[in-house]
C-alpha cells in the first residue's frame, strides 16, 4: 500500500519474495511496493500511477483503513495479445448504474425525435435494452486509451459466469469466469434451466474502459515485485460489499490479502496497523 499511500513505509514480503513464473492470464493482481528502488519516502507516490487507477491524490490516513483498502486497486487480467496485457480494476465504482445509461440513451432518443417530429405525438418510451441489469453498478476498469488500437475496448464490457453468452471468452486459470460477449443476448441465455444454480443480474459485472500494459511492461513489474499475484474464487470477486446497516463485508483488497496467508500478513497490517487483526 505504500505505493499509493505516502504516509506508509515499504515492507518486504515475508518468505518467498518473487512472483516470477506465476503469471497467469485470468489471475487477480494486487499492487504493493516491495522493490528496493521505491523504499523511501513519504513523497514517493507517483501521480501517474495514481491516475492510472482512478485516484487523484494518495488516500489519506484519516479515511481509516477500510476506506483506504477500498481504494487499493485490485485487478483481473482479461487478455493478452501482441500489444500487451489488458485488465480491469475490480473495486472502482463509477457511481452509476446500468439503468442510468439506459435513461441517458432514452433522453438522447427523445431529443432526436423532437427534432424530427412536428406533430404532437407522444409515443411510449422504448423498452430498456438491458432491463435485466438495470440495478447493476457500472465499474471503472482503468485509464486505458483506445486511440492507438484497431479494436474498441472503451465501451461496455462484462465479467460473468455464463458460458452461453455469445462472443464471450473463458478466462484461463479462473474459477469458471468469462469475459465479454453480447449483454442483450445474455439476458435470455442466463435463464437457461440447465445451470446447476440459477443466474441473475448479480452474476454479471459491467465495466467501462480498462488498464493496459505493453508486452514486456507488466512482466517486468511482476519480476520487480511491484505486483503480487494470486487466484481467488468467483464468490470472492462477486461478493456484495455494500454496507447493510452496521455490517459490511471486508474490502476486496483486505479479503484477498487475508486469503494470501501468513507471508503477506505484514503487508496487510502495514495498512491496518494492527498485528492482531489478521
Amino acid at each position: 500500500p505504500a505505493k499509493f499511500c505516502e504516509d506508509l513505509e515499504d515492507v518486504g514480503l515475508k518468505g518467498e519474495e518473487s512472483g516470477e513464473g506465476r503469471f497467469n492470464i485470468g489471475s487477480l493482481l494486487d499492487p504493493f511496493p516491495v522493490s528496493k528502488s521505491s523504499q523511501s519516502s513519504r513523497n514517493g507516490v507517483s501521480p501517474e500511477l495514481l491516475a492510472k487507477f482512478g485516484l487523484t491524490i494518495p488516500p489519506p490516513a484519516d479515511l481509516g483503513p477500510d476506506r483506504r483498502a477500498d481504494l487499493m486497486p485490485v485487478l483481473l487480467i482479461t487478455g493478452k495479445d501482441s500489444k500487451g496485457y489488458r485488465a480491469v480494476i475490480l473495486n472502482r465504482r463509477t457511481g452509476y448504474l446500468i439503468g442510468d445509461m439506459e435513461r441517458q440513451d432514452a433522453i438522447q432518443m427523445d431529443d432526436d425525435d423532437d427534432d424530427d417530429d412536428e406533430g404532437d405525438s407522444n409515443p411510449p418510451p422504448p423498452k430498456p435494452r438491458l432491463g435485466a441489469f438495470m440495478i447493476q453498478p457500472l465499474w471503472y476498469g482503468g485509464a486505458g486509451d483506445d486511440s492507438d488500437d484497431n479494436e474498441s475496448g472503451g465501451g461496455l464490457e462484462m465479467l460473468h459466469y455464463c458460458p452461453l453468452v455469445k462472443g464471450c471468452t473463458k478466462l484461463p486459470k479462473s474459477d469458471g469466469l468469462f469475459w465479454g460477449g453480447d449483454p442483450e443476448q445474455a439476458q435470455e441465455v442466463m435463464k437457461d434451466k440447465s445451470f446447476e444454480e440459477p443466474l441473475s443480474g448479480f452474476s454479471f459485472k459491467f465495466f467501462i474502459s480498462y488498464t493496459k500494459w505493453s508486452a514486456a511492461e507488466l512482466e517486468k513489474e511482476i519480476k520487480n515485485g511491484t505486483w503480487y499475484m494470486t487466484t481467488v474464487s468467483r464468490e470472492v470477486l462477486f461478493k456484495s460489499r455494500d454496507r447493510l446497516g452496521s455490517k459490511r463485508a471486508k474490502p476486496l483488497w483486505t479479503e484477498v490479502m487475508d486469503l494470501l496467508g501468513e507471508d503477506y500478513k505484514q503487508i496487510r497490517n502495514n495498512l491496518y496497523d494492527d498485528e492482531d487483526s489478521f
